[in-house]
């Protein structure tokens, strides 16, 4: 009963529940960074296929098919070498955004880029997608800069007060602005309007959602498949769903019970993606939700792991790491700087950074050696790159990259890097004077950034609102344009009103001049009578392939239909053929399987969906 009491009078206000820790923040920027990263590279094995003119939506097709306010620097040149700069200067403004270089500069470019990418071809786009763009918008209005980062390391006051921090690692480090108010809905609202709009009764008792998710051939996992096989369990896995996209944003706003309901909620949301991840082929939209639900990790939580960290210490003792001391050449800027860089991510904010000159003994082993000195807790010395790797050994994070750092042919070339950046500082004290400067960091939100922020806000709800079943005719055309302008109109459709209840393929074949038949989708047989195996995710070459050709067959104009054939027809004619082996007709089909609850055979159809010809005598007269 006490302990009920207690959890009943842990109350905090409203401001605390929609403030943030400057270490979620931190963690939010690196998640951004990350899935932006790795879907840069995913995307760059189709990058001729969907982002340029020889692929299948050149920009004269684009044009005719995407929403006039969706903006689109990538729409700018259909060349391949066009597409290649666009994404490295994003994956350069990432990289940035990871490490918390020119934090500000880098989320708007990062977010202007992910905007333009997304809009140059919307039909491979999933929810996912959405979340990264619309959480990147947000983080523009968010210190996320402030922990973890080279911005946050470079603060001027460290220039002369070395061992002042700003923040303390055993107490909550809240921020709390309009934007993190937005930010924090906007993460919830994916599961509560996606939640409402799962209106179908699939959805509802028996709970027969599941069993269609899952029975969707082209998107289980072998896991999934497995799981499809426990028929039991399916209806607690629907109910699960919806339970906890309803209860989840609940537990997490509620200002009582404090942080303990926020910390369930947060659990039963994160177990929803860890299902998805191991059951459905879903791309990276389970990653991006972890990344969107760091927002949400209370304070206390890293308080506690500090605490962790100090345990058994008694009250006031530091740990060995935090005896751990830097002496750095005082005449060297750039040697100040990267002492401070390198605390900011590998050591705690307690460890000293002093210069060498002030202890005789010390300044002596510098001039000695031409080298930085780390002294541990028991005053052992660390010089040169061995210094470097035993401070990369502190960080649990990177201590795998200290035992590579540490093998001998690495050694070498870490110790001979040293040397060549030791013998000129003044260099590389001009380069980061220019490149590293120490800028100030304020944690105070801007009035127009508040203003801009709650006018967003107001929209984003009013636009979720409008996603729901007979609400659409009150969307106010001026928000639309804006929120279509921004790329933050969103729609958490996800398996709603009902998932799908078919599995499909598509079968591609090809006449040539000379009458021969030919395979035009080298994953699946063009013959009718073809049997698919039970796992069809292979069928797909990745899932923004399935995603385009589920567009495909589903409702999209035949101005993109039209697209696709013509990049078949230039694909297979532009190779060194005879004009008798060119492609002159491709057809298109799919093959539907149709889930049931009886336990029957899926009933098979297949449907024509396109037929196109390449030259225009194969026209039908």
């Amino acid at each position: 009963m006490n302990v009920l009491k207690h959890l009943w009078t842990s109350r905090v206000s409203l401001k605390e529940v929609f403030s943030i820790d400057l270490r979620s923040l931190a963690m939010l920027r690196i998640g951004i960074a990350l899935v932006i990263l790795l879907d840069l590279i995913l995307r760059s094995r189709d990058m001729i296929a969907f982002y340029t003119d020889d692929g299948v939506l050149p920009r004269k097709s684009w044009a005719q098919t995407t929403h006039d306010w969706y903006f689109s620097i990538h729409a700018a040149s259909g060349e391949l070498w066009w597409q290649i700069a666009l994404f490295l200067i994003a994956a350069v403004f990432a990289l940035m955004l990871l490490v918390g270089y020119r934090t500000r500069l880098a989320t708007v470019a990062s977010w202007l880029l992910l905007a333009s990418l997304l809009n140059r071809t919307v039909f491979i786009l999933q929810g996912g997608d959405i979340l990264l763009v619309v959480i990147s918008f947000w983080a523009m209005f968010l210190p996320i800069g402030a922990r973890w980062s080279v911005d946050a390391a470079l603060q001027p006051e460290y220039r002369n007060q070395h061992n002042h921090h700003r923040f303390n690692a055993n107490a909550p480090q809240l921020y709390f602005s309009v934007a993190t108010v937005a930010i924090i809905l906007q993460t919830l609202y994916l599961y509560f309007f996606t939640a409402l709009l799962k209106s179908g009764d699939a959805w509802r008792y028996p709970f027969e959602a599941a069993h269609y998710t899952i029975s969707i051939q082209h998107f289980a996992t072998p896991l999934g498949v497995w799981f499809g096989s426990l028929e039991p369990l399916l209806p607690f896995g629907a109910f699960y769903v919806i339970f906890v996209e309803y209860v989840g944003p609940l537990l997490i706003l509620l200002p009582f019970a404090w942080p303990y309901l926020r910390i369930v909620g947060l659990l039963m949301l994160t177990s929803l993606h860890v299902a998805f991840m191991l059951l459905l082929h879903i791309g990276l939209f389970p990653l991006m939700d972890y990344a969107s639900l760091t927002v949400l990790i209370p304070a206390s939580v890293w308080v506690w792991l500090a605490a962790r960290k100090r345990k058994n210490l008694p009250e006031g003792e530091l740990s060995d790491r935090e005896k751990i001391i830097m002496h750095y050449d005082e005449d060297c800027g750039f040697c100040l700087k990267m002492c401070l860089i390198i605390r900011e991510f590998l050591l705690p904010d307690a460890v000293k950074i002093i210069p060498a000159q002030s202890q005789p003994a010390i300044y002596a082993i510098m001039e000695r050696e031409n080298s930085w000195v780390i002294t541990d807790h028991t005053g052992r010395t660390y010089l040169h790159w061995h210094a470097m790797q035993f401070l990369f050994a502190q960080s649990l994070l990177f201590k795998p990259i200290a035992w590579l750092m540490k093998l001998p042919p690495l050694m070498a070339v870490g110790n001979r890097v040293y040397h060549k950046v030791a013998t000129n500082r003044g260099t590389m004290g001009d380069i980061t004077a220019r490149f590293l400067p120490f800028r100030k960091m304020s944690l105070k939100p801007s009035v127009l950034g508040q203003l801009l922020a709650a006018a967003f806000l107001i929209m984003v709800t009013l636009f979720n609102i409008s996603t729901l079943p007979g609400m659409l005719k009150y969307r106010d055309r001026t928000m639309d344009y804006l929120m279509h302008m921004t790329r933050i109109d969103q729609k958490w459709s996800m398996f709603a009103p009902v998932p799908l209840k078919v599995s499909f393929f598509p079968q591609i074949e090809g006449t040539l001049r000379n009458g021969e038949k030919v395979n035009l989708y080298e994953l699946t047989e063009p013959n009718a009578d073809w049997e698919p195996p039970a796992y069809m995710y292979p069928l797909y070459d990745g899932y923004r392939w399935r995603k385009y050709l589920d567009r495909f067959q589903g409702n999209i104009s035949n101005t993109v239909r039209g697209a696709y054939g013509n990049s078949l027809c230039n694909a297979w004619n532009r190779r060194d053929i005879d004009r008798e082996e060119q492609l002159g007709i491709l057809h298109i089909h799919y093959v539907y399987l149709r889930t049931n609850t009886t336990g029957e055979p899926k009933q098979r159809t297949r449907k024509s969906i396109w037929q196109h010809w390449c030259f225009p005598e194969f026209k039908p007269k």
